[in-house]
């Protein structure tokens, strides 16, 4: 691991299974589905310690986000294995090409050892958060991109 990304190159040991499980493909035809996508592809790029995989649902300057969490996970030989439990959302608010995408989300997730595949080391626990996303028209036709995630988290993540 390493190609592509801001850190030093990592020795990083994956099940085949975790790599198998991808996301269904994304979509961006609207802010809420460019949203749910997101969350999916963030979620699997944390898992593999592969953030260009998630590339398409975001922009560029998000993409370096996600990159450097990625990044910060190796540096403490672990990646992420997080998955969504529920999500509402709020009522978006659209100004032109970018529209604020509101949400209540429950998450769980632990940590997993880089140099033992499926070995964990932290978790599971469980977090909750109000977050906003700023999604906007991407320069792909009609496609939505997530640009800017603001998260509160509601009680204390490990």
């Amino acid at each position: 691991m390493g190609a592509a990304m801001a850190g030093p190159t990592a020795d990083v040991h994956i099940a085949p299974e975790t790599l198998a499980s991808k996301p269904k493909p994304w979509n961006l035809a609207s802010p809420e589905s460019a949203v749910r996508s997101y969350l999916d592809w963030t979620s699997y790029a944390f898992r593999i310690a592969t953030s260009a995989v998630s590339a398409p649902t975001m922009t560029a300057d998000e993409g370096v986000r996600v990159d450097s969490y990625v990044q910060y996970n190796l540096e403490k030989s672990r990646i992420l294995d997080q998955n969504l439990i529920s999500i509402s959302f709020g009522t978006p608010s659209v100004a032109g090409t970018t529209t604020l995408v509101p949400t209540k989300e429950t998450w769980s997730y632990r940590y997993i050892s880089i140099k033992t595949a499926s070995q964990v080391i932290g978790g599971p626990y469980a977090a909750s958060y109000d977050a906003t996303y700023t999604v906007v028209r991407s320069g792909k036709g009609n496609n939505w991109a997530v640009s800017k995630v603001a998260a509160k988290a509601l009680g204390t993540v490990k």
